[in-house]
């Protein structure tokens, strides 16, 4: 029988509570942080053999298709190696290659962009201003092929990792900016024991990448004795005298040869990017006279005192107002003041994430707490199937039907060679003194003449030419059957892929066809479309909290009647995260005709005037009539501010005749 038992009764203080302290104390670390650049590697090193997987993939795709090892007779060789070995001629054919890209298509054609969509209405004037910031911001990143090489990632390999991060490093201009990165998943290690397929449950996540000295030098050295640290860190890689490996470009990139902390470039300084969940000591405030919540540091013992102060003159004012009840007393709950244990306490563990980034001889590059809203890291990562804590290309299934085919052709190729093709058989009695190869050049040239010395009785000996097989068999009936197979096992199909259909399926069945072709693929097409979303989402929310109104004035306009622009006021922005939702809005041409024949509608029923059609059209020729009217409006205000009368710019010198909205779907 179990009995009741409690946490032991140690005091435990906020320095000890906050594990960076705590570590940087127990590990009497100052600059350097050997220990943790070992445990990076080694979380690295538990996902090899998912690499191995993700090259093998690769291989597929590129077309490199016989380079998976095999033993024979206590010999390792490839595939390629034991064909060439055996005189058959390395054929094959590319099936993954054509699947990967249609799904890639598939989300191409889909060209959808993103849209903050307010829960409240009333607060839609900001959803609209954050959609213009976002949708500028993905425009500069060049997000439609970043999706590509991501939907490629997880069909290859089952893994694509994005880096969304506000700062001025990377991009065509040096401005401080929100930048997605595509980062390569080879590159990249997180918990492995992890099993949310949201990656909600991580404690350590990160990525090591390999610069030249005078980028590690821009985005470190703040100070020229940083700079004289960093030329000592990497004293090879920052000589003037720098000698390159030569090496081939595809060696570059083969799983074996990717190390941690060693570049294949001697050249190129290695760098170690970190973010590990920590913990902190926090005290929960409750203002009840203010109705607003705070949250403190459990060290900060000034803001305390402070609270403290303020809750005894608060307990002042009540006794001299006969409150006694202390029940009644607006106190600030939390730090010793409160009605039961729990309140009087506010005390609790909060978690955050911080970052380091490390040298090869683990020097603390730069460190600090996470500088965004939700103080989480700058990933996003989507995984497949992740099934317990597995991830497997997409296409990972297709590549043994493409092993099948690739065999089936090869087979079919030998049969082909081994066939007797117009084989001539001379028996050598018949040639006399004739040479034999006079004979042969005889036998195959044109116009000549052969002479051959027969007996009676000896008609049966005349040259024969023999053509056959060397025995029957049905490869052909072997590839149609493989290539069944990989149509049923793979969820890409030929009505997807867009191939002619079969003689006798009619048009009306091939459609349905087409239309279901994407039923397969749905749940990667949607796993993929929350990860898009995470991706905007975290853009979002850093555009939210580091954009001031100039930078969105720039890119929405006038911005007055939305926040108090000479205030900086933000706050009303700031708090938006909990009330939009970031949307991929379609962006076909269907889609902008149906907007465009509603925006007629609306205009010729009066509910919108012509320069707000203008203002909300996606035709191209909108905004140059829209800069005209807009020009003419300033010199009629302008005209009449100077004293003229109203009519002394009538439209029609102008040119320009006020539209009639009943004669717009002519003319448009």
């Amino acid at each position: 029988m179990f009995k009741a038992t409690q946490l032991i009764q140690r005091r435990g203080t906020p320095a000890q509570i906050d594990s960076v302290k705590a570590r940087r104390q127990e590990l009497r670390i100052k600059d350097k942080d050997v220990a943790l650049l070992h445990r990076c590697e080694t979380v690295w090193n538990n996902w090899y053999e998912f690499r191995l997987q993700r090259a093998r993939g690769h291989r597929f795709y590129d077309g490199d298709q016989w380079a998976d090892l095999i033993t024979v007779n206590g010999k390792t060789m490839t595939y390629r190696d034991y064909l060439m070995s055996t005189g058959n001629v390395v054929v094959q054919t590319n099936q993954i290659k054509n699947r990967v890209d249609t799904i890639a298509g598939v989300v191409v054609k889909e060209r959808s962009e993103p849209v903050c969509h307010a829960i409240d209405r009333d607060e839609q004037q900001f959803g609209e201003l954050v959609t213009s910031a976002v949708q500028a911001n993905c425009d500069k990143n060049v997000m439609p092929e970043l999706y590509i090489k991501w939907i490629k990632d997880l069909c290859i390999g089952g893994l694509s990792v994005a880096y969304e991060s506000y700062d001025d490093h990377s991009g065509p201009t040096r401005r401080l900016d929100s930048w997605t990165k595509y980062l390569n998943p080879n590159m990249v290690f997180f918990d492995g024991d992890a099993v949310d397929p949201r990656f909600w449950d991580l404690n350590i996540i990160g990525r090591f990448f390999y610069g030249s000295f005078e980028d590690v030098c821009a985005q470190f050295a703040r100070k020229p004795a940083d700079y004289d640290k960093l030329r000592d860190i990497y004293s090879n890689q920052s000589s003037a005298f720098k000698v390159e490996e030569n090496r081939e470009y595809s060696e570059k990139f083969e799983e074996g040869d990717l190390v941690f902390m060693r570049s294949n470039d001697p050249t190129r300084c290695f760098v170690c990017e970190v973010w590990t969940k920590e913990t902190r000591a926090k005290i929960r405030l409750h203002d009840t006279n203010e109705g607003t919540e705070e949250i403190i540091d459990a060290d900060d013992n000034a803001y305390r005192r402070q609270v403290k102060a303020e809750n005894e003159r608060r307990r002042r004012m009540a006794l001299e107002a006969g409150i006694t009840d202390e029940s009644k007393i607006p106190y600030i709950i939390g730090d010793g003041y409160g009605r039961d244990d729990v309140e009087r306490s506010g005390f609790f563990v909060d978690t955050f994430w911080y970052c380091r980034f490390l040298a090869p001889d683990g020097t603390i590059l730069w460190e600090g707490e996470s500088p965004y809203a939700d103080r989480s890291h700058p990933f996003s990562i989507c995984a497949f199937s992740y099934i317990d804590g597995k991830v497997v290309g997409y296409m990972n299934d297709a590549i043994d039907h493409n092993i099948a085919m690739n065999r089936a052709v090869v087979l079919h190729d030998w049969l082909v060679r081994s066939q007797a093709k117009g084989v001539t058989v001379v028996p050598r009695k018949i040639l006399g003194d004739t040479d034999e190869l006079d004979f042969a050049r005889a036998w195959t040239s044109i116009d000549d003449l052969v002479y051959v010395d027969l007996k009676a009785g000896e008609e049966g000996l005349m040259p024969k030419q023999y053509t056959g097989v060397a025995q029957t068999f049905d490869v052909s009936g072997l590839l149609a059957t493989y290539s069944r197979l990989m149509d049923t096992g793979s969820p890409v199909n030929n009505a997807l892929q867009g191939n002619d259909p079969k003689a006798g399926t009619s048009g009306t069945l091939y459609a349905q066809m087409a239309s279901n072709a994407s039923t397969p693929i749905a749940s990667l097409l949607e796993q993929f479309h929350d990860f898009i979303h995470t991706v905007l989402y975290k853009k979002m929310k850093n555009i939210v909290m580091f954009y001031d109104p100039e930078r969105f004035a720039a890119i929405a306009g006038q911005v007055d009647s939305i926040f108090d622009a000479s205030s900086l006021n933000l706050n009303e922005i700031a708090d938006l995260e909990y009330d939009l939702r970031i949307k991929e809005s379609a962006n076909t041409p269907i889609f902008r005709e149906m907007q465009e024949q509603d925006l007629l509608m609306f205009l010729q029923a009066g509910f919108i005037s012509f320069e707000e059609y203008l203002e909300a059209s996606s035709k191209p020729y909108v905004d140059k009539i829209l800069q005209k009217r807009q020009a003419r409006q300033a010199e009629m205000e302008a005209a009449q501010g100077a004293g003229m009368p109203a009519g002394a710019v009538p439209e029609a010198a102008t040119g320009a005749v006020a539209p009639d909205p009943a004669q717009l779907p002519a003319a448009i």
